[in-house]
């Protein structure tokens, strides 16, 4: 996306690309700066704060989707901290309690840390994928605005909470 001004009124044109600016644009029309397209943009309400508090929202989103509230996510940690430590144990000796609270409905107690410690690892690499998904898109989106570029610093973060959701289909209470 392309920002000009008329150079007499003033006025702001955006155009995808250089055939719909020749076929809808005047040739009154000059090519914007970097600056001046940020700063049009600013009193729009656009602004680099936003679009990176969008991408955190979303990651905030997701994150609660899968673990709950922050209270659940500690006791998915107590458990898998428990689960690996029977495991480690050969699955013998007393089975810890936030294991034997899985090990219901015919489930053995190695079938419920297994499955405790399978979810873990889900959990964990939602939160990897996240966390890189998260920062790396907030730095693309400040140089993007920095050079100007709007719109592509909005399909950046529109991408970015698509990749969030894709993260965390299916990965514990988003499941």
């Amino acid at each position: 996306m392309k920002y000009y001004k008329h150079k007499k009124t003033g006025e702001i044109f955006a155009y995808e690309d250089q055939d719909e600016r020749n076929k809808f644009g005047s040739e009154s029309l000059l090519v914007m700066t970097p600056e001046e397209v940020t700063s049009h943009l600013e009193k729009s309400g656009i602004t680099v704060d936003d679009l990176c508090a969008n991408i955190d929202t979303a990651a905030d989103t997701a994150r609660a989707r899968v673990a709950g509230d922050p209270l659940r996510a500690v006791e998915y940690d107590r458990a898998r901290i428990a689960a690996e430590q029977f495991a480690a144990a050969g699955y013998q000796g007393d089975v810890p309690p936030m294991v034997a609270a899985w090990a219901i409905n015919g489930r053995t107690a190695q079938e419920a840390a297994d499955d405790i410690l399978h979810e873990a690892a889900q959990y964990t690499a939602a939160l990897i994928a996240l966390r890189e998904t998260r920062l790396a898109a907030k730095e693309q989106v400040r140089a993007l605005m920095d050079a100007g570029e709007v719109e592509q610093a909005q399909q950046v973060v529109e991408q970015t909470v698509a990749a969030i959701e894709a993260a965390v289909a299916g990965v514990g209470n988003a499941a």
